[in-house]
């Protein structure tokens, strides 16, 4: 028996594609996008706590895959940027749109929102994965759209 000199953990690559690239959405605009995050997000906890999501896009604008990157409480979650821009390494993703959300359905942009939006607008760039927009979700079906606004 073979006796191992160094105890080193492996790391492994997968992406379970499901459905065929003809089915994919493409995104063309703040409202699809917002409507696929909306779909995705449970509808008794929209209003109570703050959770953030990325569409992952190939080069044509089609979604390739959706990550939930943190939950948290009433008035913020933790956004780490290494996770997010893993997983959008892991599937080769050109393109991303975040989204949150405002429990309080308060449809001003807080600081911290565009903090958030420009470092992984600048961790995008480095890793050649665009950052296209970031859109808060409200609980009444309205959102805001960083693009739209000219905030991003």
């Amino acid at each position: 028996m073979k006796q191992e000199m160094f105890k080193v953990n492996e790391v492994s690559l997968c992406y379970k594609q499901k459905y065929d690239t003809t089915d994919y959405p493409i995104i063309n605009n703040s409202k699809l996008a917002a409507d696929i995050f909306y779909e995705s997000w449970d509808k008794d906890t929209i209003g109570l706590e703050e959770q953030f999501k990325v569409l992952y896009l190939n080069r044509r604008n089609q979604v390739i895959g959706l990550y939930t990157a943190g939950i948290g409480g009433v008035a913020g979650t933790v956004v780490c940027n290494k996770k997010i821009l893993a997983c959008g390494l892991k599937i080769v993703a050109s393109g991303m749109i975040i989204a949150h959300n405002h429990p309080s359905g308060n449809k001003q942009l807080s600081e911290q929102d565009r903090i958030v939006t420009k470092s992984l607008k600048e961790c995008g760039k480095i890793m050649d994965i665009k950052l296209l927009d970031h859109i808060i979700l409200l609980p009444n079906s309205n959102f805001v759209s960083f693009a739209d606004d000219g905030e991003l």
